[in-house]
């Protein structure tokens, strides 16, 4: 018994003094680790001058270290990360001996603690810290900010101009003042920051906008450009030789285009199939389409063009588009035919109107002529019409059907009464894919004689050079080449894409008239020995790429709404491989104009997925209206989910812009014109818009023009 208490008692004591030594050592741990904690830096390396004071420093808190040691200074998203990847595995430490000391009951120095909660909410702690630091140097440069332009900066263009995060993206409004935002941040930059003029890139979208820039601004060294400009100076700068830009592309399209009409089989008839949109190249989708589209012209009483002429050389406006596809058919097999003349024999009677077949063909036998009539009907294999035939008349099914087969019989009993020839097609034709092979037959049974059309006669009946058609088509491929360069795609891979769609269409389109014509548009330009504006920037994109190093500090751009994939690129590649250069834009989504010509809006909207994390300003008040307009026009924009919230105000609450509507007809333009301008009270001004360009023709010829300068103008009432 007293064996066992002695046990025990020395058990204990054992006990008690490896938890004396394991307290101790988690003691010394503890304590080597707060004195780590205490001679950190976390922001060594992080400015280009060391911002610790040289000795008697001694680290405590993230808060406190941020406003005792930089209470002036901004921390960009790269050096807070930065800061916080310095400490992360003195944190690591800290969270791996915190349950130990709980269990030994071990006092855990604050230091230690506060490093641990701190870096949970180091995004808040800095955030805060850097609109403390943001709205200090807001107020210490009121002066500046209210003097720096010929009138004061409003509060959020001051928080934009003084924004230091490595992307910042000011969302404007229009008249909210983006221009003096961009004056205002260059002059903040030269004058308060101490940057260097030749060290700021202004990027604008127009010619125009780039050289008002670089005159409000004049410092030595700053230069406003274009992104075309600027992708040239930096080709003739690196390479040694600027490269000669083709400046009227739109005519080396036309001729591209028109050496492959004339040279190429493959080409005119890939160019014929997408005018004639035939079910063979067609998706399912695009058949059902089709399909719907055959039953809206129906309902709406709509005709349809076919491409092709009648055998009088006159336009053909049909009444579905299974009629129209029977038009091409009949024109592609060399058939002379006529659409809904008027029948040979007059029948009109209190019952009928004078009967008009859908086709009257027109042929000879022997030197005789003959005339054979085909007539389309839209009745499925069973001899019924569609469901719709009875909605949009208002009828039953039954009834409809029984209406159409009255239709049907009482055509077939005027041919059999005055002996002529009627054949007929069906919708089952189109359905069972056998509508060319049926009119085959039918021509044959008939003796009409077929001689299929070449495609350049076919190309010559549908679009004529120069006429509008062919206009359009031309500017429709050229554009589809622009885009696709300026997306920095290629053509295999649009093709591809095509291909896993099994999107036969797209692939004949693409592969037989875009493909070709980008390639020769190339093999032109390369013979020429030039580039286009396009290329300019992807070569200067490459030549940035393979610098390594920024060739400009801060690059503010205007206009970004109007940024496309391929001027993306090119920022990204002038920033240098580290993006060690700041950027600055500013644009506005509710203004974007130019997605014909490339610009993709989700490189705004999106503008962090694309460029990194970055300071979202927005600058709402606008200086160019005021309500009811205002809070109209804001509105209606908004109800585009897609479009960026904005709160747009005036800039005075007593101002007033009001918005009517004027509706005119041509011959009275110029008199509703004059009356709205008498209608204004002396000393107001107005704003006229107009939606056509011809309104301009129009006043030209009932107002005095005058132009002085830049300025062209009418003198009206």
């Amino acid at each position: 018994m007293l064996l066992t208490a002695r046990i025990l008692i020395s058990a204990v004591i054992l006990l008690l003094m490896a938890l004396v030594f394991i307290r101790h050592l988690l003691k010394k741990k503890t304590d080597d680790l707060d004195e780590r904690i205490s001679e950190a830096r976390p922001a060594d390396g992080l400015f280009p001058d060391s911002s610790y004071p040289e000795a008697g420093y001694h680290f405590y808190s993230i808060s406190q270290e941020l406003e005792e040691v930089f209470p002036d200074t901004c921390f960009t998203y790269s050096q807070r990360r930065g800061y916080v990847d310095s400490v992360a595995s003195l944190v690591s430490e800290c969270e791996e001996i915190l349950p130990r000391l709980k269990t030994f009951h071990v006092k855990c120095p604050d230091r230690i603690l506060g490093l641990i909660e701190e870096s949970k909410n180091s995004s808040e702690i800095f955030r805060n810290h850097n609109e403390k630091v943001l709205a200090a140097l807001t107020e210490s440069n009121r002066e500046f900010f209210d003097h720096c332009l010929r009138y004061p900066l409003d509060a959020q263009q001051r928080r934009a101009i003084v924004s230091e995060e490595d992307n910042c993206l000011v969302v404007s409004s229009a008249g909210s003042g983006k221009t003096s935002s961009i004056v205002g941040k260059v002059r903040y930059l030269v004058e308060k920051m101490g940057v260097p003029a030749d060290r700021i890139l202004l990027i604008s979208y127009t010619n125009k906008a780039a050289s008002e820039l670089t005159e409000r601004m004049a410092y030595p060294g700053l230069r406003g450009y274009t992104f075309h400009k600027l992708a040239l100076d930096i080709i003739g700068r690196e390479t040694g030789m600027k490269p000669s830009i083709c400046d009227n592309t739109d005519a080396l399209f036309v001729e591209v285009y028109r050496e492959l009409v004339q040279g190429s089989e493959d080409f005119r008839q890939g160019v014929l199939s997408y005018f004639t949109c035939t079910d063979e190249y067609m998706a399912q989708w695009e058949k059902d389409r089709k399909n719907r589209q055959e039953e809206l012209s129906k309902a709406k009483s709509s005709t349809i063009e076919v491409p092709y002429p009648d055998m009088d050389g006159r336009r053909i406006r049909v009444r579905s588009l299974q009629e129209r596809d029977i038009c091409i058919i009949l024109t592609t097999l060399g058939v002379d035919f006529r659409y809904e003349e008027p029948y040979e024999h007059q029948v009109a009677d209190g019952m009928h109107s004078q009967y008009r077949p859908d086709f009257s063909i027109h042929f000879s036998v022997d030197g005789q002529p003959r005339r054979l009539y085909l007539e389309h009907f839209g009745v499925d294999e069973r001899g019924l019409v569609p469901q719709w035939f009875a909605k949009d008349r208002g009828i039953s099914y039954e009834e409809a059907n029984a209406r159409y087969s009255d239709g049907i019989e009482w055509k077939r009993s005027v041919h059999e009464k005055y002996s002529t020839s009627m054949a007929y097609t069906t919708s089952a034709d189109f359905t069972n894919g056998k509508i060319r092979e049926r009119i085959l037959g039918i021509l044959k049974d008939a003796g009409v004689h077929v001689s299929e059309r070449t495609s350049s006669d076919l190309y010559a009946m549908s679009l004529a050079e120069g006429d509008k058609t062919e206009k359009a088509f031309i500017r429709l491929v050229a554009t589809f080449i622009t885009l696709l360069k300026s997306s920095c795609r290629s053509m295999d891979e649009v093709l591809s894409e095509a291909e896993k769609r099994k999107d036969d269409r797209a692939l004949l389109v693409i592969g037989r008239v875009f493909a070709p014509v980008y390639r020769l548009y190339c093999e032109k330009l390369a013979q020429r020995g030039q580039i286009d504006f396009t290329d300019a920037i992807l070569k200067a994109t490459e030549i940035c790429r393979t610098l390594h190093h920024p060739l400009y500090d801060h690059i503010i751009v205007d206009e970004f709404q109007d940024i496309s994939v391929d001027r993306y690129e090119f920022l990204k590649a002038l920033r240098g491989d580290l993006s060690t250069t700041k950027l600055f834009c500013v644009g506005d989504d509710w203004q974007s104009i130019y997605r014909f010509s490339g610009s993709d809006m989700a490189l705004l909207s999106c503008f962090t997925k694309f460029f990194g994390p970055a300071d979202i300003c927005k600058i709402e008040t606008t200086y160019r209206f005021g309500n009811p307009l205002v809070g109209l026009s804001g509105a209606f924009i908004q109800k585009n989910p897609d479009q960026i919230r904005k709160d747009i105000r005036p800039f005075s609450s007593d101002a007033v812009t009001t918005l009517s509507f004027k509706p005119y007809r041509w011959e009275r333009f110029s008199k509703v014109i004059t009356e709205i301008v008498d209608s204004i009270p002396p000393g107001e001004s107005i704003f006229l818009l107009g939606r056509y360009s011809f309104d301009d023709y129009y006043l030209s010829k009932s107002f005095e023009s005058r132009k002085e300068g830049g300025r062209f103008y009418y003198l009206i009432s």
